[in-house]
This record gives structure tokens, C-alpha cells and sequence, in this order.
């Protein structure tokens, strides 16, 4: 399993191979394309991400002492980006997700390939991913 700053660095790496924004928006894109499916009884409005134009979704869910998040939105771009969110930070303990100081805007240029409204989006989502890693301080089911 690799770690929070593993999943980052990949990432990066694969974002640095682009040369330009189109690029990198494809890139998202694909990402979107190739999420898992969001069931449609997580559509609801306590898992929804604030401050977004268009509407995501970000749910939490806790087995065997590791969080993973299921994501998904009705806008491309968006969607490739909370996959990314979630797949960096699914699969860790509440306490490595809420120790590690990253940030994504940085680490992967996000404030590069995001508009204004959208950078906002994201940086919302990281929120969320925090906040709901807190509900599960100590937790190992």
C-alpha cells in the first residue's frame, strides 16, 4: 500500500509529463472516466462539498482502522479531481491522513491547472477529506 506522499509524488510525476493546461485537463479527464461507480444513495446532502460550482460528493467510509473516500461530481474536470483527492488519501488511518501537511495545490500545481472557482473547489474538498478523518480518531472497525 503505498503511503499519502507515495500516491503525491506519483502523481506529480505523471502531471510534470505534460506541457501545457489542455494536457492536463485530459489528464483529469481521464481520471474522471476511469472512477469507480458512486452509488446512488451517497448522493446526499451532508456528503456534499461546499463551495463548489458544480456538485460533488465526497463520502467517507471507515474498515479494518483505514478510511476511504468515494467520490464523484456532474462536471468532468471536477470529478478528475476529487478521484485524485480521493485515491491520494483512501486507504490510510484517520491520524496519517490528518498528520500529513501536503498540499496538494502545490505539490501537484493544482493552482496551475485550476480556474479560480475551481482551485477554491479543491481546496474545499482537502477540507472535507480532514474534517471527515477526524471522525475517526481512534476508530477500527
Amino acid at each position: 500500500m503505498d503511503t499519502i506522499n507515495q500516491k503525491i509524488e506519483e502523481y506529480k510525476n505523471v502531471i510534470s509529463t505534460f506541457s501545457d493546461t489542455n494536457d492536463r485537463y485530459r489528464f483529469l479527464i481521464s481520471l474522471a472516466k476511469k472512477s469507480q461507480p458512486f452509488p446512488e444513495e451517497f448522493r446526499l446532502e451532508n456528503f456534499k462539498v461546499k463551495g463548489c460550482m458544480s456538485q460533488v460528493w465526497l463520502v467517507p467510509q471507515l474498515g479494518k482502522g483505514k478510511v476511504w473516500f468515494y467520490s464523484d461530481s456532474d462536471a468532468m474536470i471536477v470529478k478528475g479531481t476529487v478521484t485524485l483527492v480521493s485515491d491520494i488519501y483512501s486507504g490510510n488511518t484517520a491520524e496519517e491522513i490528518l498528520a500529513n501537511d501536503k498540499n496538494l495545490m502545490v505539490e501537484l500545481d493544482l493552482g496551475n491547472i485550476l480556474s479560480m472557482n475551481r482551485r477554491s473547489g479543491a481546496y474545499n474538498m482537502l477540507l472535507m477529506v480532514k474534517e471527515h478523518a477526524k471522525m475517526f480518531i481512534g476508530e477500527k472497525l
